[in-house]
């Protein structure tokens, strides 16, 4: 049975049954943020390679 996720904007996307990674590959990290669309939680790479410590949650209001 499919499960679905309901992000901020209303829209729902599938789940899938097992986590995938997403790489992302720089030479920069600290210019990358990520966001995620269910809850609006912002996160910016901190340049940590440790698996769970990769990002620093930011402020959502952090815009420019």
């Amino acid at each position: 049975m499919k499960k679905y996720r309901k992000l901020k904007n209303g829209e729902s996307v599938d789940e899938l049954e097992k986590a995938i990674e997403l790489i992302i590959k720089t030479k920069c990290p600290t210019k990358w943020v990520i966001l995620d669309l269910e809850t609006g939680q912002k996160y910016r790479a901190n340049g940590n390679t440790e698996i769970g410590k990769m990002f620093t949650p930011i402020e959502t209001s952090y815009e420019k």
